[in-house]
């Protein structure tokens, strides 16, 4: 909806976006943490250290949220000005943001809720959640960005507001399912539990967490960096390039999915101490993942048209978003793959310092200096997203020996 508002709108609601990306894999990073303990709690049937767990993820989430509304309120432009100097650029986007920035503490708690019961094998609670948000969003975009049922024309503000409220509502639900729906919920928390944080704790899970933390955030800036490089290109560029990556990547969510799942899978049976049970899950899980990447590559390039017209294209972007729709498409299986080795295999037994090192330095010193290079040459757009993909065959060069290795495969609860 908001594409159909022109380039302008789609660049400055994409940088507003990049600002929340980068908080959302930070928040990420601090969960994955959790979901790697809880899983194995879990397995190990330690129902007081999964809600000490819980705990710690709602107080990190809200703690981890403060900075990024802050900086947003007080020097919007601080963070606009890294994408883009356009002047209509930058008025849209500071409307955009000191609505949208207010939404942050509440993914927190909704985020944190929902991956911890992931962790404990119930994923519909968050998906319902995120599926009634999508859903708000959705229909209060119509309505407030267009000004439909005697709502006025808000435009790209419309569309903050709009992301506020789903966002308010989805916490909502998700407070009420834990302490009023389902009393006897396992991730159900009280006071006492923060004062149960003792050294041991919040030393084994700081060593395996802040490796995951690390990797999220600076991937998150990686990622953003490429978006900088994008936008050397100019206004257009980031709508084309905002466009196609938004598109890929409710397809890699597919297998972002079956990766954390994944996770969760072989974390509950190392954490049982099933140690060759969890071998012969990541084997077939492999092949699981790797099939559907494949398979999303193909959706991918068969739905392009549909996309270029829901998107309302014009005609000038249309070949460059086409191109970088098939590049995107081609490394689909590869970006699947290496999702789960990351995710779902080497973190599941928290070799999370190994999955740091294969990740980041595939990115930063790789992906990250070519794609910069290509755009001081003054590449077009979609090969500037051709050496951003370098990445994935890095990360498969170096992640497979490790997987193969075994290594990753152990209990990391045992002793807790």
């Amino acid at each position: 909806m908001i594409s159909s508002l022109g380039e302008v709108s789609v660049a400055s609601v994409g940088v507003a976006n990049q600002f929340f990306f980068i908080f959302n894999m930070c928040l990420a990073g601090v969960l994955g943490g959790s979901g790697l303990f809880i899983s194995q709690f879990f397995g190990k049937n330690d129902i007081t250290n999964i809600k000490k767990v819980t705990a710690l993820s709602i107080l990190l989430g809200l703690v981890m949220s403060l900075p990024f509304v802050i900086i947003a309120f007080v020097s919007p432009e601080s963070i606009i000005h890294i994408f883009s100097y356009d002047p209509e650029v930058v008025a849209l986007c500071r409307n955009y943001f000191k609505i949208v920035v207010i939404s942050y503490p509440l993914t927190a708690i909704s985020m944190g809720f929902g991956v911890c019961s992931r962790s404990i094998k119930n994923p519909n609670i968050g998906m319902k959640c995120s599926a009634i948000a999508i859903v708000v969003n959705v229909c209060l975009n119509y309505v407030l960005i267009f000004g439909k049922l005697g709502f006025p024309k808000m435009g790209v503000e419309g569309a903050a507001l709009a992301t506020l409220i789903a966002r308010l509502v989805e916490a909502i639900i998700m407070v009420w399912y834990v302490y009023l729906y389902k009393k006897d919920y396992m991730l159900r928390f009280n006071i006492h539990h923060f004062g149960m944080f003792e050294k041991d704790f919040l030393v084994a899970y700081g060593s395996k967490s802040f490796p995951i933390f690390l990797n999220e955030s600076f991937w998150a800036v990686a990622t953003v960096c490429y978006s900088v490089a994008y936008a050397m290109a100019g206004t257009s560029a980031i709508a084309a390039s905002q466009i196609a990556t938004t598109t890929s990547n409710f397809f890699v969510m597919t297998a972002m999915c079956i990766a954390m799942g994944s996770s969760i899978m072989l974390g509950n049976e190392l954490g049982s101490d099933h140690i060759d049970r969890a071998l012969d899950y990541s084997k077939k899980l492999g092949v699981i993942v790797t099939v559907t990447g494949f398979l999303m590559g193909i959706l991918l390039i068969i739905s392009i048209p549909m996309l270029l017209k829901v998107f309302s294209v014009s005609e000038t972007l249309a070949p460059d978003i086409t191109k970088i729709f098939i590049i995107m498409a081609v490394v689909m299986t590869l970006r699947a793959f290496n999702t789960f080795i990351i995710i779902g295999v080497l973190r599941s037994g928290g070799d999370t310092k190994m999955a740091l090192i294969i990740e980041m330095g595939s990115m930063w010193l790789g992906s990250v200096p070519l794609t910069f290079l290509a755009a001081k040459l003054g590449l077009p757009i979609y090969l500037l997203v051709r050496c951003t993909s370098v990445e994935e065959i890095i990360k498969f060069v170096f992640g497979v020996p490790r997987a193969l290795s075994k290594k990753w495969a152990v209990n990391i609860v045992k002793d807790l």
